[in-house]
């Protein structure tokens, strides 16, 4: 019997011919650590590596993330309203933090531990959102506090004021001062929904205010929001400028030091900005400002070489452009910006709104990388003594970036690298095996995943990861319980782990809980997926 012999049929498929029983090719795609930090306004095919498409409660650093500290409640406001500023006073060895309420401030250097309540220091106010800066001389050093809806309050150190008095000739009064700064030694405000600023003789602190009109330089209208004093050195310097900032985003910038002498006190131009999102929303860098516009974290060095068009192009926050845009127009407003000089770090505080009331921005200055931070839900932020506070909702004042919980609760930390294609665009691929390093104290429980095709989406993880108790290092180890010569510098740690995405591009990513009684010391390094690219066999 003879066997006849047929010529084998072409695979078929609903996409045409395919072929049959194709080998797959499989090869590692690298992923260096995050040194860029998050980043999201990119296209999926400008994918840069070192970002990360999710950095999630990691603080950006010089060689990539490390994961943030818990956070504990440290004071709670006696009428248990929201923390609507915060402020601190230092002079000499003389530091104290301060917190308002729409109500009231209070003093919260060594508060009671809630649920005990602290006592206002001044009550019977009628706004919480404050704008506060130092003036001293005769060497007495004093608190300048302004709200638009009360008399100054002036704090020396150990008291509180509302004297000396300011008078005006035009019928202004003392609560319509909504904001202040000093500026060659003389004290300049800001009047409620006016073009008008005031000014005070040199070294005064109160009497007579003289009238600063601008209604005839900002042309686009609205009302002065914000001012600072200004030098192209670092500080304060020979070329110091006094820069006036409208709610329309206009700039106007004077030199000089007598502002009764148009001889003396000359307008150097007017420039546009993105209308600013907050009296509080700017912070001084080096020899730059940072004012937080619409348009993004511009830098004042800039609005003079460029249009408005054109500084969104050099604005620090450009990375997360689309984020920042979300969230200024979730708000309109309110935003506040602190700087975490220690660390490094600047923060990015949102008013109460539904749509980012849990979301920090933070930014490493040095670097220029930014991250997110959920699960605080802070309004505001300030630093004593080196280590870090924010107000949040019914009064509480938390310390953050401190133990291994958000007060006894469990957080997460998240991070997805940017998408990368295994060979050329539009070449299915399969990611199977992660391989991811970290940099920490202890060896911690991790949970590695990929995605494809810019899903973002990251999965829960319940193990929880708690800090090494017995570190010998100050403020870290647990009194009685931290071994004198334990391990206190940073070990290598990698972990395999199979996971599974498909698409054009994918990337990898991991999470991190931590619930000990310690902050975790963990940095995320380098990853590699294991990807196979072609079709598997029919």
């Amino acid at each position: 019997m003879k066997m006849a012999v047929r010529p084998a049929r072409v695979g078929q498929s609903n996409r045409g011919s395919v072929s049959v029983g194709q080998m797959q090719s499989s090869q590692p795609v690298t992923f260096p650590a995050p040194r860029d930090g998050l980043v999201t306004a990119t296209d999926m095919a400008s994918q840069k590596p070192g970002s990360a498409i999710v950095l999630r409660n990691f603080f950006p650093t010089l060689v990539g993330c490390k994961i943030r500290g818990g956070s504990q409640k440290r004071a709670l406001a006696a009428d248990g309203g929201d923390i609507k500023s915060a402020f601190k006073y230092k002079y000499g060895v003389n530091e104290k933090l301060f917190v308002a309420t729409d109500t009231a401030i209070y003093n919260v250097s060594s508060p009671a531990a809630p649920p005990t309540t602290t006592a206002a220091d001044v009550s019977g106010l009628a706004g919480g959102d404050w704008c506060t800066f130092q003036h001293t001389n005769a060497g007495v050093s004093n608190l300048i506090c302004l709200n638009g809806a009360n008399d100054r309050r002036i704090y020396n150190g150990t008291s509180w004021t509302t004297s000396p008095a300011i008078t005006f000739v035009d019928g202004t009064t003392m609560p319509q001062l909504n904001y202040g700064w000093l500026f060659k030694n003389r004290q300049f405000f800001l009047k409620n929904a006016t073009l008008d600023a005031y000014y005070l003789p040199v070294n005064a602190m109160g009497g007579a205010a003289v009238v600063f009109p601008l209604g005839g330089v900002m042309k686009r209208g609205g009302s002065l929001l914000t001012g600072f004093s200004w030098s192209l050195e670092s500080g304060d310097g020979l070329s110091d400028m006094c820069v006036f900032v409208s709610t329309e985003g206009e700039v106007a910038v004077y030199a000089g030091s007598d502002p009764s002498d148009a001889n003396n006190f000359a307008l150097k131009g007017v420039y546009q900005l993105g209308k600013p999102l907050g009296k509080n929303a700017w912070i001084r860098a080096g020899a730059d400002i940072l004012i937080a516009t619409s348009d993004g974290l511009t830098p004042i060095s800039q609005v003079f070489q460029r249009d408005r068009q054109a500084l969104s192009l050099v604005s620090v926050s450009r990375p997360i452009e689309d984020d920042w845009k979300r969230a200024a127009n979730a708000t309109g407003g309110g935003w506040t910006l602190k700087q975490w000089p220690e660390q490094n770090l600047v923060f990015v505080a949102f008013p109460e709104n539904t749509v980012v009331t849990d979301t920090t921005f933070v930014l490493n200055v040095l670097t220029g990388r930014w991250s997110t931070i959920t699960n605080w839900q802070a309004f505001c932020y300030e630093t004593l003594q080196g280590g870090l506070f924010f107000g949040s909702f019914d009064g509480y004042v938390w310390q953050g970036d401190t133990s291994g919980t958000d007060d006894g609760l469990t957080f997460s930390a998240t991070y997805l690298s940017q998408f990368a294609p295994a060979g050329q665009f539009g070449q299915r691929a399969t990611g199977t095996m992660a391989h991811m390093y970290f940099r920490g104290k202890s060896r911690p429980k991790v949970r590695l995943f990929a995605r494809a095709d810019f899903d973002k989406t990251t999965p829960n993880f319940n193990s929880v990861t708690e800090g090494n108790t017995t570190s010998s290092e100050w403020d870290v180890g647990l009194w009685d319980v931290a071994v004198w010569d334990g391990v206190s510098e940073l070990m290598r740690y990698d972990f395999r782990q199979n996971v599974r995405a498909v698409g054009d591009m994918l990337a990898v990513g991991c999470v991190i809980t931590s619930g000990g009684a310690v902050k975790l010391d963990i940095e995320v390094d380098l990853a590699t997926l294991q990807v196979s690219v072609g079709e598997a066999s029919a």
